[in-house]
């Protein structure tokens, strides 16, 4: 638009110059070396414009052959440019689709043609990652720590060739130092974070996660949670050499997450071992109340080992009531029924349960204890065969045949950083290596085989339709009521001690 009006003004301006000179006519006169002339005004000035035009071409033409080599060299240099991004763009598009030997092969083109040597470099490091050519690409990043520029994306490449190749502490050397480089990005805390856990090094990991929650590089409750598991483990790996710090990293991690019942359990065993019970129960209580779990209700019971039976059935009940709504709590409140022999508030808190769905082995473990305790035998021999095939409870895998609760390796806390810390679930290691099963060995061990098979009345010629038995339920043991061996009675009594 711009341009438009500049024309029209120049159009205006030239013919109002023409009607100026066409209304005023005159005459021009030179002289040059005695030479004289005289000549119209429109003509003289209609030869100077040209004699100017003549001048500027000519001027133009000397001005592009002195400037030639300079202007062919500069095409040239922009032509190179143009191929080196050109091969940047294909090898950037085949390192993305995973074509690495084209990746290579447009990176070292890019290379020859473009004079950046730090994005070619880059740009071959990433091709030869593509390719699976990580010494390639490990040897380009070493390259690139040289220049500050590409220090930072250099490191980072050699902790992710490191973590594949399981190398953690190369690992932690260049992630660490991209961490304190800067204290923007993200991926050095997650690097420094994740190799200190996989070396089992929980302390540096919390030093890591309490500098990287003050960067904001992770939520403050995930960041609580992380830090539970880690002080727990840390209490754990520490507890027979160091008791006291033992007993602090516990604290800490039971007060950090409440919810996380292996805190609670290992910070109650150790307060209770420096004879801190008021201590260890109020943490016991309140891990029930955010998450119960059996093994908290056991870590109660075995408090105070000089606790009279009426007194820690007391004090069970009183867990009980902190939830009372919860399957874990109605348990609770049934073993400790069991264990004063008040077999009508047992039978109160177990028939709900035993109507919600298949019991579990744990379940009909109680079932039988309480039979027995009614003097029903037969229901009690019924019971304890469906718990050697009913399912088991994860939570109570968490407790082994021992009576230990969470006896997890290292690898098993690995895993709960993660589990619980980001998505606050309790794994059951025991649980899923099918470990319970070693749980539910002395419950099938109190029965006997029948001394004598019952006698089967041979099938007729006929077809007796009685020879055929009638489908059971799948979780129906088959004990006939005329299974009566009292010499299993005696050991089923056994449950009451469990």
């Amino acid at each position: 638009m711009i341009r438009l009006i500049l024309v029209v003004l120049v159009i205006i301006a030239a013919c109002v110059a023409t009607v100026i000179v066409t209304l005023n006519p005159g005459s021009a006169s030179f002289e040059f070396m005695g030479v004289q002339g005289r000549m119209p005004f429109a003509l003289a000035g209609g030869l100077l414009i040209l004699l100017t035009f003549a001048l500027l071409v000519i001027w133009r033409l000397v001005l592009g052959v002195w400037t030639a080599p300079d202007n062919i060299r500069k095409f040239n240099t922009r032509r190179r440019k143009e191929k080196g991004f050109d091969a940047l763009e294909r090898a950037l598009i085949a390192s993305a689709a995973g074509e690495g030997e084209t990746a290579v092969r447009q990176a070292a083109r890019a290379d020859a043609l473009l004079e950046r040597p730090a994005l070619s470099r880059l740009l071959a490091a990433r091709a030869a990652e593509a390719a699976g050519n990580l010494p390639g690409a490990e040897a380009h990043y070493e390259a690139m720590l040289e220049d500050p520029k590409t220090r930072l994306v250099a490191r980072r490449g050699l902790a992710q060739i490191a973590h594949e190749r399981g190398e953690h502490t190369l690992t932690v050397e260049h992630a660490s130092e991209a961490f304190s480089q800067s204290k923007t990005v993200r991926w050095a805390f997650d690097a420094l974070f994740d190799a200190q856990v996989a070396q089992a090094n929980w302390l540096a990991a919390l030093d890591t996660l309490h500098e990287g929650e003050k960067r904001k590089q992770i939520p403050a409750d995930r960041a609580k949670r992380r830090r539970a598991v880690l002080l727990t483990a840390a209490a754990v790996e520490c507890e027979e050499s160091d008791p006291a710090a033992a007993r602090a990293f516990a604290e800490r991690a039971a007060g950090a997450a409440p919810s996380f019942a292996p805190a609670a359990n290992v910070a109650a065993r150790l307060l209770a071992g420096a004879r801190k019970h008021a201590k260890a129960e109020s943490l016991i209580k309140a891990a029930w109340s955010a998450a119960p779990h059996p093994a908290l209700a056991r870590a109660l019971a075995d408090l105070r080992k000089s606790d009279t039976k009426a007194k820690r059935a007391e004090r069970l009940k009183s867990l009980a009531e902190i939830r009372a709504d919860h399957r874990e709590s109605r348990l609770l409140l049934a073993e400790a029924a069991l264990e004063a022999s008040d077999t009508a508030e047992a039978r109160a808190a177990l028939d709900p349960l035993l109507g919600m769905g298949t019991p579990s082995a744990r379940l009909c473990a109680l079932a039988a204890r309480l039979a027995h305790q009614e003097e029903d035998d037969k229901a009690a021999r019924r019971w304890m065969t469906r718990a050697a095939h009913a399912p088991g409870e994860a939570d109570w895998s968490d407790i082994d045949g021992e009576g230990r609760a969470f006896p997890f390796a290292p690898d098993d806390w690995k895993r709960m950083v993660y589990a619980f810390g980001d998505e606050g679930r309790l794994l059951h290691p025991r649980y899923e290596r099918f470990e319970i099963a070693a749980e539910a060995v002395p419950e099938t061990a109190l029965l006997e085989a029948p001394k004598q098979a019952p006698k089967r009345a041979a099938p007729s010629a006929k077809g007796d339709a009685s020879y055929y038995d009638a489908p059971r339920a799948p979780d129906d043991p088959g004990v006939s009521d005329d299974d009566d061996d009292g010499d299993d009675l005696d050991s089923i009594a056994a449950l009451g001690h469990r």
